[in-house]
Formats: structure tokens, C-alpha cells, sequence
């Protein structure tokens, strides 16, 4: 009886206490997940090393050049990118023909003749940072040829006019086209050869006289590549010519190419 008695004073309470640790365990679910620790370490903001902490140190190296543009206090650090984005050299070859007026030294109005001529064009404005002026500034250097015959059977004059002026011009685009307005005034000089026949003597006459240009016209420089550095160059223009005393003017148009 003794020993009946001991088994269930001390059995009970232990099989009481192996219930209560067992139910937690029974009530996890097999799919359930497990906690973890985490893998990754704190990251400290003093740890060198942390590439973490380096991409964060980085700084945005736009900002130098966001300055300079501002600023533009460092030359040699920067450089404005006009210049070097835009593909032309800023030279275009053009052929000349038109109508030139010669203002007759008899006073009756002026003769008309067919006129030809070359022209060689540097875009000088594209040395400039200026966006507007960029565009605009271009000078000619122009060769311009005529020629006038007058008389009779016994007394007959041949005169030959050459051209040669340099004129600078601003133009005004239209819009975002290849086309636009400009004016232009430069100056230059004019040589004049003239054969007199008188029967069967013929004397001839050369001489040099100043020439002041002006005038305006309409200009086109359509590209002709995906590049954008070849251009087809076209032009129409009204220009007078003022030699001496004299006042001649031409209507023409030209075509070439421009680089």
C-alpha cells in the first residue's frame, strides 16, 4: 500500500508537467516556417570597407560640369559643346548666273546682260558660342563677271566688267527650316576692260574703280546626308553694285555645296 501510494503521489504531477511542454510542439504546423536570425550583419556608417557605405560617399560628378557651365571659371575644365557638335566645317562652293543691269553711261536707263560668276562662303559665325549668332554670320567672297557690246559698223565698243567684293551677311532662319532672309554689305572692286574699234584700230582701255555691294536675298542649306556635315546651297538674291558714279545691280540665283 505504501509503495501504490508513492508511484501516484509523484507519477501525476510529472505526467502532468510532459503534457504541458508537449502542446506547444504539437500545435506547430509541419508547413510552418522557421524563424532565422538574419543573415546580414548591421552595416555601421564607419566600416571603410562597406560598399554600401561607398556608393552612398559617391558624389555626382555632373556637378563639376553644371558648374563650370554656370560659372565658367575653369576654361580648361570645360569647354562649351557647340563646337564640337556641330559636323560642318562652315565653307560652301557655289556657281552664280543672272541678269546684271549695267547703268549706261549715256543716261537712257541701263543695259541688261547675262551675268555668271563664283562664290566661295565661310560661315564665320559658327566660331562663335552665341546660339543666335551661330546661325546667322556667314561672309561671301564673290567673283562676278559681265560683259557689254555697243555701236556701229565703223565705231564699236567692247567692254568686259569683272567683279570682286567680300561682304559680309545675317541671316534670319525661318523657323527651325534650312531657309531664311538675309542682308548683306560689303565692298570691293571692279576691273574694266574696254576694246574701241574705230575701222580697223583698236585701242584698248583698263582701269580699276572701288565697288560698294549691298542687297538681300533668301538662302537654303538642306543637308543631303544623315551626318548633317554636306549641304546643297542654294540662293536667290537681289544686289546692287555701286562702281564710281555708276550704279549697277543684279537678280540671280547660284547653287553649290556647303561642308
Amino acid at each position: 500500500m505504501m509503495r501504490t501510494a508513492f508511484v501516484k503521489t509523484w507519477f501525476q504531477p510529472f505526467l502532468a508537467g510532459a503534457l504541458l511542454l508537449a502542446t506547444p510542439a504539437l500545435a506547430q504546423q509541419d508547413d510552418a516556417p522557421y524563424d532565422y536570425p538574419d543573415d546580414e550583419p548591421a552595416r555601421t556608417t564607419n566600416d571603410a570597407d562597406d560598399p554600401y557605405a561607398q556608393r552612398r560617399r559617391t558624389v555626382d560628378q555632373t556637378d563639376d560640369f553644371r558648374n563650370a557651365a554656370e560659372h565658367g571659371d575653369d576654361k580648361e575644365g570645360f569647354e562649351k559643346m557647340s563646337r564640337l557638335d556641330d559636323p560642318n566645317l562652315g565653307v560652301a562652293a557655289e556657281l552664280m548666273g543672272g541678269l546684271l543691269l549695267l547703268d549706261s553711261a549715256r543716261g537712257n536707263g541701263s543695259d541688261k546682260r547675262l551675268a555668271a560668276g563664283l562664290r566661295v562662303t565661310w560661315e564665320f559665325g559658327r566660331l562663335i558660342d552665341n546660339e543666335t549668332l551661330h546661325e546667322a554670320l556667314f561672309a561671301d567672297l564673290r567673283w562676278l563677271y559681265g560683259s557689254l557690246s555697243d555701236g556701229t559698223t565703223l565705231i564699236r565698243g567692247d567692254t568686259r566688267i569683272h567683279y570682286l567684293t567680300v561682304a559680309p551677311a545675317y541671316l534670319l532662319r525661318l523657323g527651325q527650316s534650312s531657309f531664311g532672309f538675309y542682308g548683306q554689305a560689303g565692298a570691293g572692286i571692279a576691273y574694266q576692260n574696254t576694246s574701241i574699234t574705230v575701222g580697223d584700230t583698236e585701242t584698248k582701255v583698263n582701269g580699276l574703280k572701288p565697288v560698294l555691294q549691298y542687297g538681300v536675298g533668301l538662302r537654303g542649306r538642306p543637308s543631303l546626308n544623315r551626318e548633317g556635315n554636306l549641304h546643297l546651297t542654294l540662293r536667290l538674291e537681289a544686289m546692287g553694285l555701286r562702281r564710281g558714279y555708276l550704279n549697277d545691280f543684279y537678280l540671280g540665283a547660284s547653287a553649290g555645296v556647303g561642308f
